[in-house]
């Protein structure tokens, strides 16, 4: 196995682990980034974006309207420190992508602003189809080392810390330790957990993340918080893209049923949207749709210049439909995004294993732009100054050559399982079996077969090339991730929203929100490899 030596890891090369990449060079650290994809298209906003959150500004909010906010996110199980640090530190990193080309205002010099109380959101509207691109080019342009189709498999622990990982080259098949005094995970949104209605790959957030941050971070012993939270998110048919998505409730238009009924009334039922989307779907009241025909023409004018940078094949599959925002309804789905949980951090993103941290999607607390690039740089920032006060560690060889043959091993097998099929049968399980309106008896089915198919496949799987192999190791990620879901789905024995009814853990058999469940549910890996969990209490927002 190739040892490569760094200062810094970075794991993911989305927005939070380029904002990584950038400030520990910019503090003078060798810096490996190992990204699955490539680092220019790579990621949730690889297709492009068109908002972010602008954080305390004087045209947003305040300091102190930041720090209530904050206060009252303990509700929805975050961290409110980690919270107010993302709000604080949101326009630095806007003025960072400025700087970095992209092009956040107007023609004119100005910012166009979404204002957006009821759900605490001030965003610019920008044109940032290459947003990724230019982030990408800021990378290249530091003493970074990138590693692109590189897929991090491992984390390397010794004496109680995390000193690198190894990571997978998905073309080649080589493997490498990545030896490192610390190490930053920033593989963004889990999304291949459960299958959208439009099949197995979901195209709306990258399809490549199939929580191999998360898992490798579990192994470690990382503690784990938020696991049962899935995030749901209304979509357009076929084409992903929120179209509505970031507008205040006086521009979205009307959600309609197949009745023609219109949906949500009130700037509250707009807050609670993906749920009553839901009910109704269930009563059989879909397909839904937005009616924006009578928006006015300059807020129409914005959608569709949205649309043409966020997730821009979705005008391609208007054009194709013959469909009319002016004209016509347009169809929208419920899409299962993503499971929100991950590794529990602090306010400097440091997890409970010494030298890891972990930012943006990856962890609990942070995602969108504001929230990567902000915990990308803070977590590079606390990183560097741990790496500073350590030597450089040895790679480990004998327990380095344990794990390639253990990550070869499929390729050395001529019959056995593929791991797409194993993969499919996991989230058609998960799907089925744990879903939005979740239950006991179904889930303690899901588990015991889930259990079943990690006993009696996971060591047949076959790879006949370095990506099938690629494929195993996603597979094992997958059936890892749905454990912990399903285990915490499990424990937390009430419902509840967070973050404006988006992240959703919804029980039928306990369908009422207790206030004795405002604690997380934590996962956590014991010494002798079992999956323990308990609860612990979310922190107070500390004191100015």
């Amino acid at each position: 196995m190739k040892i490569v030596q760094t200062e810094i890891l970075v794991i993911g090369g989305g927005i939070a682990g380029c904002f990584a990449a950038i400030r520990a060079s910019k503090m003078g650290k060798s810096v490996a980034l190992l990204d699955k994809a490539t680092l220019r298209r790579g990621g949730s906003v690889g297709p492009g974006m068109d908002h972010v959150s602008i954080g305390v500004h004087p045209e947003s909010i305040s300091y102190e309207e930041a720090r209530e906010y904050a206060a009252s996110a303990k509700k929805d199980l975050v961290d409110p420190n980690v919270t107010l640090a993302v709000d604080v530190h949101a326009y630095e990193r806007v003025k960072d992508l400025e700087e970095f080309g992209v092009p956040l205002r107007e023609d004119d010099g100005s910012y166009f602003i979404w204002r957006i109380p009821e759900r605490h959101f001030c965003c610019i509207s920008y044109r940032g189809v290459d947003t990724k691109v230019k982030l990408g080019k800021a990378v290249e342009k530091t003493t970074t080392k990138i590693f692109e189709r590189t897929m991090g498999v491992e984390l390397i622990k010794e004496g109680g810390r995390v000193i690198g990982a190894v990571g997978l080259n998905t073309r080649s098949g080589e493997l490498t330790a990545f030896i490192a005094k610390a190490t930053i995970l920033c593989t963004g949104e889990t999304t291949r957990q459960y299958i959208a209605p439009d099949g197995p790959f979901n195209t709306y957030f990258s399809p490549t993340n199939t929580g191999d941050a998360e898992t490798m971070a579990y192994r470690a012993g990382a503690k784990m918080v938020n696991m049962e939270f899935l995030y749901w998110d209304y979509v357009t048919v076929r084409a992903g893209g929120g179209i509505v998505g970031v507008k205040p409730f006086d521009k979205m238009g009307k959600l309609i049923n197949r009745n023609g009924e219109v949906l949500l009334n009130t700037p509250e039922e707009s807050i609670m949207r993906c749920f009553i989307m839901q009910k109704e779907i269930i009563e059989g009241c879909s397909p839904l749709y937005w009616d924006l025909r009578d928006v006015p023409e300059d807020a129409l004018k914005m959608y569709e210049r949205e649309m043409s940078n966020e997730y821009p094949i979705t005008k391609q599959w208007f054009k194709q439909r013959n469909l009319d925002i002016r004209k016509n309804l347009i169809p929208m789905k419920l899409d299962p995004c993503c499971v929100m949980g991950g590794p529990l951090v602090d306010e400097r993103l440091r997890t409970s294993v010494p030298g890891l941290y972990a930012a943006g999607a990856t962890t609990a607390f942070a995602r969108a732009i504001v929230g990567a690039s902000v915990t990308g740089d803070i977590a590079a920032e606390e990183a560097s100054a741990y790496a500073s006060a350590i030597g450089q560690p040895e790679a480990p060889e004998a327990y380095l050559r344990q794990l390639e043959e253990e990550i070869c091993a499929p390729l050395a097998r001529r019959e056995g399982i593929n791991p797409k099929e194993l993969e499919l049968a996991v989230r058609e399980l998960v799907t089925n079996d744990v879903g939005y309106f979740k239950s006991e008896n179904m889930m303690e089915y899901a588990l015991g077969k889930l259990l079943d198919y990690r006993r009696d496949f996971t060591d047949k799987l076959t790879a006949a090339s370095p990506h099938e192999l690629m494929r195993c190791c996603e597979a094992k990620s997958i059936i890892d991730y749905a454990e912990m879901h399903i285990r915490a789905s499990m424990y937390r024995k009430e419902t509840r929203f967070r973050h404006l009814a988006n992240y959703v853990h919804y029980r039928t058999d306990y369908p009422d929100t207790d206030p004795a469940w405002e604690k997380w549910v934590v996962i956590e890996r014991d010494d002798d490899g079992e999956m323990t969990i308990g609860t612990c209490e979310v922190p107070e927002l500390k004191e100015a």
